[in-house]
């Protein structure tokens, strides 16, 4: 169960992730500051030795994801968007695809009842159908 929690607070993992890389970037400014170093040149250098902040927590996230889980949710909620953004479209797919399903239903039921289970008669191979002339 801690996986699905995790899954749906990753914007709050997300947050402290770069909360913690700022604080480590803070702390590289203050150990140059306390060496003597000047604010601004001490943080030019502290960024230049961390590296790209955004890179480093693109990388980090990219370790904690599950993709397939998250890229399915998030085409679920655009698709959800896309949908109450235009009604018409969202109406028009509904009635296609509850006319499509109830349709293959009943063909499935037909054959189901006539081919697959057999006639509900005895001796179904011995009927016969005369036709009159």
């Amino acid at each position: 169960m801690n996986w699905f929690k995790q899954l749906f607070s990753r914007r709050r993992l997300y947050n402290d992730l770069s909360e913690e890389i700022q604080a480590h970037l803070e702390e590289k400014i203050e150990e140059l500051v306390a060496g003597g170093m000047p604010r601004k040149e001490a943080a030019a250098t502290a960024r230049r030795e961390f590296g790209n902040i955004t890179l480093i927590e693109e990388d980090s996230r990219a370790l904690w994801r599950w993709p397939s889980i998250e890229n399915f949710l998030m085409d679920i909620r655009y698709a959800l968007r896309m949908l109450r953004k235009n009604p018409s479209f969202t109406a028009v797919a509904v009635l296609t695809l509850a006319l499509g399903i109830g349709a293959n239903a009943s063909i499935f039921g037909l054959v189901d009842s006539a081919f697959l289970r057999g006639l509900p008669f005895r001796e179904p191979d011995r009927l016969v159908s005369y036709l009159d002339d």
